[in-house]
């Protein structure tokens, strides 16, 4: 109906259809009447819709002003209300502007008059109740994401790299999740925007958090922590929705308790500190020889990024040489300045050394101090060192040696957890940084018994004053050019004497010993000595001596017996006749290190003989190493050393010695028959068959320490038959050059070898395969198994012949296949690579396809680096380009000229970061379109060297 009709029809009905001339009169008087009224109420409409415009205005701008604050949701359903009511107020304005012109009666224009007042009544409704009284601003929900600018790292790939670990944890679902409780609650409750004000006790204010974050999808980042935290007990739900909680913090021990993956945040390399350091200080590294300067000046910031930024900005302020000198020197003596910044550091390591509270871990951490910087020590002699300090507690005939040492590596454990020395994985090594060093001159310089003198350079001849050595109950000139000594220093106090690596030192004066009784560690390893003065015999407290590696000395004096405490005493690699008789006083021995060195004659003299019943009276001996250099002669009574020698040490549990035939061992453990198990003998490594001058290959493939360790070579006597209850059990196997074994698993099925976790096989010729289709269905094959290195083995056509147990090769995670030419595929049917993290195939040139069908095993969920190398007709890497390589991170193709395509598209090879190949082969591949070859080009790296593969 037309608006035109509308009125007409509504204005008839209203008055009774009646039609008269004189009726016409009385509608134009009514007509002029409402007329009027419409044109009253419409502008009434226009001010109230221009007061509530107005209204709205000022309102926005309150909340523009105000970035602190949102707006209620009472305020937002009025702001959403008046957008909409003013834009009706637009259009009836237009539609009664363009109708007043067209039609000139109120019938016509009768609906716009009702209109009118009905949007006019809903704006002076909007208007009262746009008043808020009570205020529209509330306080804002927590952003979901905090956006931060955080510096650019990529090119320190220290740092880049550990970052990129902690983003692939946060991604998976397989990971879940300093201070003052109260305040940390506190905190969380703030970003949650939580009322506390009536919610009492901390364990309210946990519930309330629980209750906040129950539902929620949530990231909690812990800065700088520095004690345990109960996540629960502050109210941190453990939701399994992909919640995480990140943590950063000095102490190891901290993550053990409460995190499921660690990543260690490691220093800067020196090339990425020197890096660092030159973008802070810019163009006053091209002052006048301040480049050499500023690079020493970076070294003692120890590759920690706080400080080379705190070191940085100091120095950026030197503008000479001199300045730069001087400063440099200043670092170096902390405590006689403050450099902003880094006295804070100073103070939180004097803080973590206050916290140890046992006073043996100080002591233990300051011995350490000692030593160079980051200079790698031997743990295994460190503890050693420390038993004869007696750091570790007492050693007699209750309590072992073994015990002490215990306590040793415990202590070294706990001083790594707390970031104050630094091991390597296996803790066969430790360091400590300059920073931590620094700080432990400073508190050894403020105690009594801490008293030191030590050598600090490389370049120049340690300090040789007199008075220097007196007060000293510690003398460490490691390393530092010491080509003499004093003829008589007085050193009554002094406890450990260590003057190793100082291959000019080739004389010792005759009365140098004359006050050191109370002496208790002297190490002389890799010094220049052919004898001992006759002084040593005032050395009668020591406890521990180290005269390894002294290729010149011959012999050790006769006054050696005089020794009687002596309980470490390490004579490797000398050329001293084994074994001295002298050595067969010294019965509170405990750990004994020699070299099988004799040889056949003497000056064309007949063969010396020796009483080898001298180590069978070392009764409390708990260690003993026997390095053979005379291996012939040792072939000939190794037999009777062994049996009648070895044999008869009733407290020995640590043995590192070489059986020239396999019946040795076997004879050995028959005799001591609790050998074969774990409670005896806990550490030994076994070489038998032939010896061996280089460190076992298969340990340096573990992050961990491996302490039961054999190598087993054919000699051409013994049969793999006699082998079934031979073995003691072993964590590490070294099998080369039998050519009777057909397949690894018959072998390696004997008691002592079933729990093997590493195994290298090399030269045998006649091994086929590893497991094979009679034992495949066991459930324990090779169930502990982390590592399998395969390596010149001529017919060895496959790994796995079978279908396998979930259990058997379980935690198998490397596999190394090397020159084996008949080899055709690694397993029948591809089961074998589920739990593989590291694959590396070299010189197998029979080898084609790596994966030829999934069988039903899935995909490459685990594998973390592949490499291939020399494969001269290898073509593809799988056939399944549907299988997923969610965890590779490294390729490395060399001398793989037919591998034309690469099975990774943008979606399949998200983790993929580096490429490693030659140009050529690069140049030459294949690729479904150029999308995806521009994508992985940002990872390729030119090879341009022979590739040299180190241990996996």
């Amino acid at each position: 109906m037309s608006l035109e009709s509308f009125a007409l029809n509504g204005f008839a009905s209203a008055a009774g259809n009646i039609v008269s001339d004189g009726i016409e009169g009385l509608v134009s008087f009514a007509s002029g009447k409402l007329l009027r009224t419409s044109e009253h109420d419409y502008g009434t409409l226009k001010r109230a819709a221009a007061l509530l415009q107005a209204q709205r205005d000022d309102n926005e701008r309150r909340v523009q002003q105000n970035k602190t604050k949102t707006t209620s949701s009472y305020y937002n359903q009025w702001l959403n209300s008046v957008m909409i009511i003013l834009e009706e107020v637009e259009t009836l304005k237009a539609q009664y502007e363009q109708e007043r012109n067209l039609l000139s009666n109120v019938v016509n224009r009768s609906h716009i008059f009702e209109r009118v007042q009905q949007i006019s009544q809903e704006v002076h409704v909007l208007l009262k109740h746009g008043q808020f009284q009570a205020g529209f601003l509330v306080d804002k929900p927590p952003d979901p994401i905090v956006k931060m600018s955080p510096p650019d790292i990529k090119m320190f790939h220290t740092l880049q790299e550990q970052l990129e670990k902690i983003l692939q944890f946060l991604s998976t679902d397989r990971v879940s999740m300093e201070s003052n409780k109260e305040m940390l609650q506190l905190e969380i409750a703030r970003r949650l925007k939580l009322n506390l004000q009536d919610k009492g006790p901390l364990d309210r204010v946990a519930e309330s958090i629980s209750e906040e974050l129950k539902d929620k999808k949530y990231l909690l980042l812990l800065d700088d922590v520095m004690d345990f935290i109960d996540l629960q007990a502050i109210g941190i739900p453990g939701n399994n929705n992909g919640s995480k909680v990140v943590l950063t913090t000095e102490f190891r021990h901290i993550c053990h308790s409460i995190a499921d993956k660690m990543v260690k945040v490691n220093p800067l390399s020196s090339d990425e500190a020197w890096l660092m350091f030159q973008q802070i200080v810019t163009d006053k590294i091209d002052l006048p020889d301040v480049e050499p300067v500023a690079q020493q000046v970076a070294e003692e910031c120890d590759g920690l990024p706080l400080l080379v930024n705190i070191v940085a900005n100091s120095f950026k302020l030197k503008n000479s040489v001199d300045e730069w000198r001087n400063g440099l020197e200043e670092l170096r003596n902390w405590s006689e300045v403050e450099i902003p910044g880094l006295t804070e550091i100073h103070t939180f390591i004097k803080f973590c050394y206050d916290d140890l509270k046992d006073e043996k871990k100080r002591i233990c951490l300051l011995y350490v101090a000692l030593h160079l910087a980051d200079t790698m020590i031997s743990t295994d002699y460190l503890v050693k060192c420390w038993a004869a300090e007696r750091f570790l507690g007492s050693i007699d005939d209750r309590r072992s040696f073994r015990t002490a040492c215990d306590k040793g590596y415990a202590i070294l454990g706990h001083l790594s957890n707390v970031s104050l020395l630094h091991t390597d994985k296996k803790m066969e090594h430790v360091h400590v940084s300059n920073m931590v060093r620094q700080v432990a001159f400073h508190i050894s310089s403020e105690e009594n018994d801490c008293k030191f003198l030590i050598g600090e350079t490389k370049t120049s001849t340690a300090s040789l004053e007199v008075n220097d050595w007196e007060q000293a109950k510690r003398i460490f000139m490691i390393d530092t050019k010491l080509d003499h000594l004093p003829n008589t220093p007085r050193c009554s106090m002094l406890l450990s004497l260590l003057l190793q690596k100082n291959p000019d030192l080739k004389t010792i004066p005759p009365l140098f010993f004359r006050t050191m009784k109370k002496l208790l560690v002297l190490n002389l390893y890799s010094t220049g000595i052919g004898s001992l003065p006759p002084s040593f015999e005032c050395l009668t407290g020591l406890k521990a001596l180290f005269l390894n590696n002294c290729t010149s000395l011959t012999s050790l004096p006769l006054q050696i017996e005089k020794l009687c405490l002596l309980e470490v005493l390490d004579i490797q690699g000398c050329k001293i006749i084994f074994i001295p008789p002298s050595i067969g006083k010294l019965v509170y021995l405990r750990c004994l290190k020699v070299s099988y060195y004799k040889p056949s004659s003497q000056n064309g003299c007949e063969e010396l003989e020796v009483d080898y019943n001298v180590i069978s009276r070392l009764s409390r001996l708990e260690e003993l190493e026997i390095d053979v250099i005379s291996c012939a002669q040792w072939c000939i009574e190794a037999t009777n050393i062994i049996l009648h020698v070895i044999a008869s040490l009733e407290k020995l549990t640590s043995l590192k010695i070489y059986f020239p035939k396999l019946e040795l061992l076997q004879n050995l453990l028959e005799n001591k028959t609790e050998w074969q198990g774990r409670q005896k003998l806990t550490s030994f490594w076994f070489f038998v068959g032939r010896p061996s001058s280089n460190p076992p290959e298969i340990l340096d493939c573990f992050n961990y320490k491996i302490n039961r360790y054999l190598r087993y070579c054919h000699n051409g006597n013994d049969h793999s038959s006699t082998i079934s209850n031979v073995f003691p059990e072993t964590d590490a196997l070294e099998l080369i050059g039998h050519d009777n074994i057909r397949c690894l698993l018959d072998f390696i099925q004997a008691p002592g070898l079933n729990r093997v976790r590493g195994c290298l096989v090399e030269g045998c010729n006649s091994m086929e395969l590893v497991v094979d289709d009679n034992n495949a269905r066991d459930t324990n094959i090779l169930s502990s198994l982390e590592q399998l290195h395969l390596r010149n083995l001529p017919v060895l056509r496959s790994i796995l012949e079978g279908p396998i147990s979930e259990r058997s090769l379980s935690k198998l995670h490397t596999i190394v296949v090397e020159s084996c030419p008949m080899l055709t595929k690694i397993s029948s049917d591809g089961l074998i690579f589920a739990t593989i993290k590291k694959l590396v195939i070299q010189n197998c040139s029979k080898i084609e396809v790596l994966i030829m069908n999934t069988g039903g095993y899935g995909s490459m969920q685990n594998l973390e680096i592949l490499e291939l190398l020399d494969m001269a007709q290898f073509r593809t890497i799988s056939e399944d380009t549907s299988l997923a390589w969610s965890q590779l991170k490294e390729l490395h193709i060399y001398k793989c000229p037919e591998l034309k395509m690469l099975p990774f598209k943008k979606g399949n090879a998200k983790e993929l970061k580096l490429i490693k190949g030659e140009q050529t082969w690069w140049d030459a591949l294949e690729w479904e379109n150029n999308e995806i070859r521009e994508h992985f080009q940002s990872i390729y790296i030119p090879k341009v060297s022979v590739f040299l593969r180190g241990p996996a």
